[in-house]
C-alpha cells in the first residue's frame, strides 16, 4: 500500500499543472521541505536556519542551471542527492551532504529490496524535478 500511495504522489508531481492552487504541494516540494530546506532554505537560496552553523556556504539551488552553463544537470543531481554511488566531497563539519539514498531506502521499510529501490529513486527524482522547477529564469 505504501508503495502505491508513493507512486501516486510522484505521478501527481510529474503532471502538476502550473496555476494549480499554491496550497497543493508536489511530492518533490514535500521532499524538499522535509530533507533540504533546513540547510538550503525554504526558497532554495542557501539561507536555511541550519546554514549559519555550517563551516561552508550552502549552495543556492535556484542557480543550478546558471552554474551549469544553462543546462539543468538532471542525472548529475540524481547521483549527487542519492549519494550511494557518488564520490562525496568533504563539506560542512568535515562531512558532505547526507547520503539521501541510504536514508530513503531505510525509510521505505518494505521487505522487498526492489520496492525499496523504486521508492528511493522515485523520491530522489521527484526532488530533482522540484529543483528544476525552482530555477531562476
Amino acid at each position: 500500500m505504501k508503495f502505491n500511495v508513493f507512486f501516486a504522489c510522484v505521478a501527481v508531481a510529474a503532471i502538476a499543472v502550473p496555476g494549480v492552487a499554491s496550497a497543493q504541494m508536489t511530492a518533490g516540494e514535500i521532499e524538499y521541505t522535509q530533507a533540504c530546506a533546513s540547510c538550503h532554505g525554504a526558497s532554495g537560496k542557501g539561507d536555511g536556519p541550519v546554514s549559519t552553523y555550517l563551516s561552508v556556504k550552502v549552495p543556492n539551488l535556484t542557480k543550478i542551471t546558471a552554474r551549469n552553463g544553462g543546462t539543468f544537470p538532471f542525472q548529475d543531481l540524481m547521483e549527487m542527492i542519492d549519494g550511494r554511488n557518488a564520490e562525496r566531497q568533504i563539506g560542512a563539519h568535515g562531512i558532505s551532504m547526507p547520503v539521501w539514498g541510504d536514508r530513503f531506502m531505510t525509510d521505505s521499510g518494505s521487505p522487498d529490496p526492489v520496492e525499496n529501490e523504486i521508492n528511493t529513486l522515485g523520491r530522489v527524482s521527484s526532488l530533482v524535478y522540484y529543483l528544476y522547477r525552482i530555477q531562476d529564469k
